[in-house]
């Protein structure tokens, strides 16, 4: 027996010697326990069998869910076009509008143009004739 105490900071233990319990050491068990009887060919086959039913079922789950994603990614696409396409639509449809306004604008600047330009052109007529008139009775007076 062995009996240590460590200082301050240090590690105390006890050590106590004894001989063995017994003799023969327990048993450990490694895995599944053996089976007593052999497989027969039919277990073989049935057990063949049913893994590749589950080898196929997951084959066939996986083709599944990539099918379910192509279509989802084709839904978002076949969306993502649409919305393209309306974008389109209603850009086309405000530019048709700014132009069509943009157009009535030049009109209607144009029409006051020319309605400045005979009004300007009247008062020209007014300022001439009122001119002739007034040399006219200039020569009238001095004659």
């Amino acid at each position: 027996m062995a009996d240590e105490k460590g200082k301050a900071g240090g590690v105390a233990f006890d050590v106590i010697i004894k001989p063995a319990s017994s003799e023969n050491p327990p048993q450990l068990h490694h895995g599944s326990p053996t089976k007593e009887h052999a497989l027969s060919q039919e277990d073989i086959d049935r057990k063949l069998k049913e893994a590749e039913e589950r080898r196929l079922s997951a084959e066939a789950s996986k083709l599944q869910s990539v099918n379910k994603e192509k279509e989802r990614l084709q839904e978002a696409k076949q969306k993502v076009q649409e919305l393209e396409e309306e974008f389109t639509r209603e850009a086309a449809k405000n530019l048709a509008e700014k132009m069509e306004a943009s157009e009535e604008k030049r009109r209607a600047q144009e029409l006051a143009k020319q309605e400045r330009l005979k009004e300007h052109e009247r008062h020209a007529e007014e300022v001439r004739k009122k001119k002739q008139s007034m040399t006219e009775d200039g020569i009238s007076e001095t004659s």
